[in-house]
């Protein structure tokens, strides 16, 4: 970026005649926004070339001007993809670099593209555009993570897996349990995105400053132009509200909370005091000091973005909360957090989605953890119960007498000897007292809707492939219409 022209002229010439004095040195460095809505180029240019196209339909651009405009941005498109372009912190953002090479180009005609528009129209079209974009790409992010979720759920359909409750032991479950109840969580994140990009689906332009334009302006024409599904319905709300970019920053938030946990779960399995599940190695890190490290570095930083996704949507709820209508410079700063938050998104499901493709099950810490934590001590009182018609609350303590005793004596419930058993209770030298703890069994006897049974995962893996289906097709026919754009975030 070029340096700083104290006493600039430039925005003295865009403001017009009203100024009678050049622009201070610190109004320059302020205002400026150009070092991170040039994020938006790509946006910008798309609109201004359906504005310009509209501004010739009705009359203000002749066919000559229009051509020589979107030559023009063609140009100035290409200038900025191929790092060309010259930016000025003077003329304070992308919209402004944009019109002011625009008219250094082709002259003129430049100077006309402004006509029927205000800044304040065209930014909030310009984001919305964006989101829209970014949200394309979480989709596909999210989809990719959603297919890993399901294939590493089919592949452990035998495997056992502990499941918890206050981070203590609970019961056995199978492993595609486990993974499926992350895949139904970002599945609804998916269709969180969904609804915002409904909300988001939004023409602006035609707003102008806040009241509308003195044009006959032809919404509709730019509505088709756009690819957009609706037209705002007042021009205040239109450009004075950030709904949408709060929305969008909560479905971000809301999609890192999920991944977070994801990740709290692969650092405490994977270390040795759990040692569930191994990270492939080149998602982690050594120590410089401690050769024996392996550090899962991937996770932590992935619960770290959330932090900051969490705090750039509180950012935003602030900065709005106390702007009267219509239109305020604070709202500049509104895409520092967006931006931001894209980026951490994106690269937190292309992260989480590798450790999910290469993380190992390690079966054998898992089966001994779960007999050492008493995991089946629940489907022992519900034998007692079943086969011995006891009362649930008689049984519940004689197991806990049992439990109790083998945590004394450092034994569990399958080495605990079945004279040590009678001393209990005579009901648990049964027989079938070992099948009724059995680890395996125990996963299969959850046969309900939703359970960890096997015939149950087999359920939810349809149900979910069924969903994924629906998804899949719905992104790739928006991808035949609308293709993503060079100028997006990747």
């Amino acid at each position: 970026m070029s340096k700083t022209k104290p006493n600039s002229e430039s925005n003295t010439k865009l403001w017009g005649g009203r100024f009678k004095e050049l622009t201070a040195d610190i109004m320059n460095r302020i205002g400026e926004s150009i070092s991170f809505d040039k994020e938006l180029y790509s946006q910008d240019i798309r609109g201004s070339l359906a504005h310009a196209q509209m501004l010739c339909k009705i009359g203000i651009l002749s066919n000559k001007e229009l051509t020589s405009i979107e030559k023009g941005l063609q140009k100035i498109q290409i200038e900025i993809e191929t790092g060309k372009f010259e930016y000025k912190m003077e003329l304070e953002d992308i919209h402004m670099h944009i019109e002011s090479r625009l008219t250094q180009l082709i002259g003129e005609a430049g100077k006309k593209l402004h006509t029927a528009r205000s800044r304040n129209d065209q930014v909030s079209q310009d984001v919305r555009l964006y989101i829209l974009d970014q949200i394309s790409l979480i989709e596909n992010e999210l989809i990719l993570l959603l297919e890993q979720l399901l294939l590493k759920a089919r592949t452990s359909i035998d495997v056992l897996f502990p499941g918890y409750t206050h981070l203590q032991i609970a019961q056995p479950i199978r492993a595609s349990h486990y993974f499926m109840a992350h895949f139904w969580a970002f599945l609804r994140d998916l269709e969180l995105f969904q609804y915002v990009k409904e909300t988001t689906d939004l023409l602006v332009l035609g707003s102008g400053a806040m009241a509308g334009v003195n044009y006959n302006s032809d919404r509709e024409f730019l509505r088709k132009e756009l690819k957009l599904s609706r037209i705002s319905e007042n021009s205040m709300d239109a450009v004075s509200q950030r709904d949408h970019i709060i929305q969008y920053l909560f479905a971000i938030s809301q999609c890192m909370t999920h991944a977070s946990r994801v990740c709290e779960e692969f650092i405490i399995y994977s270390s040795t005091e759990f040692n569930y599940i191994g990270l492939p190695d080149r998602l982690t890190s050594g120590s410089s000091i401690m050769p024996q490290k392996k550090n899962p570095d991937v996770a932590e930083l992935i619960r770290g973005k959330s932090a900051m996704v969490f705090g750039n949507l509180m950012s935003l709820l602030s900065l709005v909360k106390g702007t009267p209508m219509a239109y305020n410079r604070d709202f500049q700063e509104d895409k520092i957090p967006m931006f931001q938050s894209s980026k951490h998104i994106l690269l937190s499901l292309e992260g989480l989605r590798e450790m999910v493709s290469g993380l190992e099950i390690k079966s054998s810490s898992i089966e001994e953890n779960l007999k050492k934590g008493f995991s089946t001590a629940t489907d022992l009182a519900d034998w007692l119960v079943s086969f011995k018609k006891i009362p649930f609350r008689e049984a519940h303590e004689i197991v806990g007498n049992l439990v109790s005793f083998c945590t004394e004596n450092k034994l569990d419930l399958f080495n605990v000897s079945l004279e040590d058993r009678s001393r209990i209770s005579i009901h648990l030298t049964d027989s079938s007292y070992l099948d009724s703890i059995s680890l395996y069994k125990s996963a299969d006897k959850k046969n309900v809707a939703g359970g960890t049974a096997r015939k149950r995962q087999l359920e939810q893996f349809a149900q979910a492939e069924k969903r994924l289906k629906f998804y899949r097709n719905k992104r790739n026919s928006k991808l035949k219409k609308k293709p993503i754009s060079k100028g997006q975030t990747k």
